[in-house]
């Protein structure tokens, strides 16, 4: 008998306290599937989020799942599509996008109730539910697949997709300077500093960057690599190894020493360190993926960005397309097809990228390769020099980054000690690159 570590499966509850048996089954059918349960639970979290205002939904209205019909489905969509925040009466609870998904999840539940339970006829053209099952086309992994959904005609219609841009530089020096300018405690100022940094070295996702631990920080700065686990492969494992510089590994492995760990021993102690590094000053728990999008969602309303979307995922597209516009300098390529030519016909380049970025596919990468050349407009001679602008664009931010604190605290010697530090490690990054060549054409080596 094969046994399968079943942790991280959320339950759902009716608003009694019983327990919603059905909708478990549901989750349990998506557990064996293989679907997703990182970061607390994943894709079946995401199903769970989105049953739970259908089962409040019956319970208040005395309506069971077996009962549902047509004219039951269209008030419950009416009502999550009318609902209002608690906070914000004047605003709308949810997107019309939001909507659709959250209909589409019931109306795959309830299609699994038809499935164990042949008979009830609970949707369908025919069924207690009106609802059609048609095919749709769907970009998953930067390939067109066929998929069946459920639609209904009382869904809201969607918007025309559009495309997240990458956030612009302007943007995120305004979004460093509220940070610093911020009423909040050290300790928070430093981790939301540290968070920008990130998702600027690593073009992760939310979920990819809530993941990352001190131990891959420390393992880092031997390799040069830092371990990012990769979301949206279907192996819950898969990770992925990008390239940080020394400089700026120093910087966040200080706010691990000064900061972070001070946090732990106050709250959970080290011996209970779970070792992620973003942690919440108040329990030393491991901070959440949504925490994440909040703490950027402050800093953005302090900065007044309001002619762009400032978002987490807006980083990703701003390191990629970055990616892109390096390869353009550095293969002296002219037009789209050149770089495509040198991608195709490096393998080792190309499955780099596809490395860094955490994409199953070139293809997927098409977008960024047109926005790089939008924006590209002058080309470098090698990848050293390339390397070399990293090095000194790091030293450059952490410079503000130091005389930021200096200007706040004075130039304790601790500070002042972390400085000289992060200066030594881009000098060796720099010697590294030229200091060799420097020798060897003067004769001394």
């Amino acid at each position: 008998m094969n046994f399968r570590p079943g942790n991280d499966i959320p339950q759902l509850f009716w608003p009694d306290g019983s327990v919603c048996w059905l909708a478990n089954l549901y989750l349990l059918k998506g557990f064996r599937e293989g679907k997703s349960r990182r970061n607390g639970g994943g894709t079946l979290l995401t199903w769970a989020k989105n049953l739970t205002p259908f089962i409040r939904w019956c319970y208040a209205h005395e309506c069971d799942f077996f009962d549902l019909e047509d004219l039951d489905f269209v008030a419950f969509v009416s009502h999550i599509k009318d609902e209002t925040m608690a906070s914000a009466p004047h605003k709308k609870a949810r997107g019309s996008g939001q909507v659709r998904t959250i209909a589409g999840t019931v109306m795959n539940f309830l299609a699994f109730i038809d499935s164990i339970m042949p008979g009830l006829n609970l949707i369908g053209p025919e069924g207690k539910v009106t609802a059609t099952l048609k095919a749709v086309e769907i970009t998953k992994r930067g390939k067109k697949v066929n998929r069946k959904a459920w639609t209904h005609e009382c869904l809201p219609r969607g918007k025309p997709s559009r495309r997240r841009q990458p956030i612009s530089t302007k943007a995120v020096d305004k979004l460093y300077d509220a940070n610093n300018a911020s009423a909040v405690s050290s300790y928070v100022m430093r981790r939301r500093f540290i968070m920008l940094r990130l998702f600027e070295l690593t073009g992760g996702r939310r979920v990819e960057a809530s993941l990352v631990k001190v131990k891959d920080l420390l393992e880092a700065e031997y390799t040069g690599k830092l371990r990012i686990f990769s979301a949206k492969q279907q192996d819950d494992e898969a990770e992925r190894f990008v390239p940080v510089t020394k400089a700026d590994l120093k910087e966040v492995l200080s706010f691990v020493k000064h900061y972070r760990t001070l946090i732990i021993r106050k709250t959970i102690g080290v011996a209970n360190d779970h070792g992620y590094l973003f942690v919440s000053v108040d329990n030393g728990k491991h901070l959440q993926v949504d925490t994440l999008t909040a703490e950027l969602y402050a800093i953005r309303k302090l900065a007044g960005i309001d002619d762009e979307e400032a978002c987490l995922h807006a980083f990703r597209h701003r390191y990629i397309t970055n990616i892109f516009r390096e390869l353009i300098r550095t293969h002296r390529c002219e037009n789209l097809s050149d770089l495509k030519k040198a991608l195709l016909s490096m393998e080792t380049l190309k499955q780099q990228v596809m490395e860094w970025t955490g994409h199953s596919s070139l293809e997927s990468l098409e977008r960024y390769i047109h926005l790089a050349f939008e924006v590209e407009t002058n080309f470098k001679d090698s990848l050293d020099i390339l390397q070399a602008s990293k090095v000194v664009e790091s030293l450059h931010f952490i410079i503000k980054d130091y005389r930021s604190q200096a200007q706040a605290n004075g130039w304790t010697p601790k500070l002042f000690q972390e400085f000289g530090n992060v200066v030594a490690a881009a000098e060796q990054e720099l010697f590294k690159l030229f200091g060799s060549q420097k020798a060897k054409e003067a004769g001394t080596v």
